[in-house]
């Protein structure tokens, strides 16, 4: 019974604010209440914040702005310049080569594509340079070095992480797109 009275005595003393030396009940409760908000906050910015800064730098690869780097695939269709009207299909292999200062670079390609009508090229090896445009696209320029040697040109637009491009041809005549992805390497898998 002497405990129940003391610890009742203790209770009315702590939640009185004109004790000195001691705290309250009061204070007690809001350094909780501010413990568990800063608990709260700290996940929040380790499960929302964290994951986010990590994937911005994901996103700062192959020179930093979606600068193509690598071997991609192509698969371009539509209607070829030297024969108007022709359609075409296009398989192209393209290396991308950016230079240093991440303003454009140097392309190796080999191309096979089909004209519709009967023509058939494989094997052609193309040539080429980009740079890299203001608004993120590229302008592209191949040289043929082989059989047609024709020399074409492309605006295209990498994705962010430039996996993906798409690519738009621009010489007059021609209405040929298409989409190249990037294959993975090693650090990738």
């Amino acid at each position: 019974m002497r405990y129940a009275i003391l610890n009742r005595a203790t209770i009315r003393v702590a939640d009185r604010t004109d004790v000195s030396g001691r705290i309250t009940a009061d204070e007690v409760n809001l350094d909780r209440f501010h413990n568990r908000i800063r608990k709260v906050c700290a996940l929040a910015v380790v499960t929302l914040i964290f994951p986010a800064l990590a994937y911005a730098q994901n996103n700062q690869s192959n020179g930093g702005s979606g600068i193509p780097n690598g071997t991609y695939v192509f698969n371009i269709t539509g209607f070829f310049p030297p024969a108007p009207g022709a359609f075409v299909a296009a398989v192209v292999r393209t290396t991308y080569t950016p230079n240093a200062t991440g303003t454009g670079g140097t392309t190796r390609s080999v191309a096979s594509y089909s004209i519709f009508g009967g023509q058939l090229f494989t094997g052609v090896t193309v040539t080429g340079t980009f740079t890299v445009n203001k608004d993120g696209s590229l302008s592209e320029t191949y040289t043929q070095t082989s059989s047609p040697f024709q020399t074409l040109h492309f605006i295209s637009y990498p994705s962010p992480d430039a996996k993906t491009i798409a690519i738009l041809q621009t010489d007059p005549g021609a209405v040929t797109s298409g989409v190249g992805t990037r294959g993975s390497t090693q650090n990738e898998q």
